[in-house]
């Protein structure tokens, strides 16, 4: 109910009108809406509930996450000290920016984001442009030396358990076409995220199997989508549509888009025979989306 999600009565019984609640916030926090409050689900809410001052905000492990952080990233990237995405988890460019952030301003650059640090935040809420204008015209520049092949770019495939086949075929495309290619192989999609890290990937592209149906997912947060990931996911599911009748392009905050610091995608197919017979086919399919994107640059 704090989070304005309203229910009748604060009776202690999981009812219809619960339910409903929790979906509508699934629904608004760009989760998957099952109406089952899990792991995901009550991260979220936990850290829908923080407030920018609320708390003080610094460099930890693990780090910080909340919505208190994404209001600090969408703000100093407004000020031009700016991230790869604004996906409310307190890191090391988070760090960064807010240090140099205070030295620009004249504040002690503690890396600390307290009630002073706040307040100036505040103060000088006279934006240079919207946040995510700022980020599309970084990522425009990280592909402006695009060719019509993807040589010298690093892509990640990762998959969750049992679709071994499906990333090899897919790695055999790409690698036919000039990528470097690490395949990731683990049930945790936070784990696959930090490898992609690891590795510096330009892109990590997920697969995995699921009923509710197909989509390609692209990173979306409070403040922040990303136009490199949506741009590349409707493309990709474009090029699918032939072999995955009904597939979408779908923004998500799931842990495998948030966690990169790379453009990701993660395809969720929700038939695996559809997915095993033409794993040749939708290799070739994303990998000339990857190819033409790469070749046209971000619009």
């Amino acid at each position: 109910m704090s989070l304005g999600h309203l229910v009748e009565l604060l009776d202690g019984v999981f009812g219809s009108v619960t339910e409903a609640a929790l979906k509508d916030f699934q629904k608004n926090r760009s989760i998957d809406v099952d109406g089952i409050c899990g792991p995901q689900t009550w991260d979220q809410l936990v850290e829908a509930g923080h407030r920018l001052g609320s708390r003080l905000l610094y460099l930890q492990s693990p780090p910080l996450r909340g919505d208190d952080v994404a209001d600090l990233q969408r703000l100093l990237t407004s000020l031009g000290f700016p991230m790869s995405q604004i996906d409310g988890i307190h890191g090391q460019q988070t760090a960064d920016a807010l240090v140099d952030f205070q030295l620009n301003a004249g504040l002690v650059p503690d890396g600390v984001c307290g009630p002073i640090t706040v307040d100036f935040l505040h103060r000088v809420g006279q934006r240079f442009g919207e946040a995510t204008d700022i980020t599309r015209l970084q990522e425009k520049q990280h592909f402006l030396n695009a060719g019509s092949e993807l040589h010298g770019y690093k892509i990640v495939l990762a998959e969750s358990g049992g679709l071994d086949a499906v990333v090899a075929s897919l790695r055999r495309s790409l690698s036919d076409a000039g990528a470097e290619v690490l395949t990731t192989h683990h049930p945790d999609w936070s784990s696959h995220a930090q490898q992609a890290n690891m590795f510096d990937a330009d892109f990590c592209i997920g697969v995995e199997v699921r009923d509710e149906g197909s989509t390609v997912c692209h990173f979306l947060g409070d403040h922040f989508e990303s136009p490199t990931g949506k741009q590349l996911g409707s493309a990709v599911a474009t090029n699918l549509q032939s072999i995955v009748p009904g597939i979408t392009s779908q923004g998500m905050r799931l842990p495998l888009l948030r966690e990169t610091r790379m453009p990701a995608l993660l395809l969720r197919i929700d038939d695996v025979n559809t997915l095993v017979r033409n794993h040749h086919t939708m290799s070739l399919a994303v990998t000339d989306a990857l190819r033409s994107f790469v070749e046209a640059g971000l619009d």
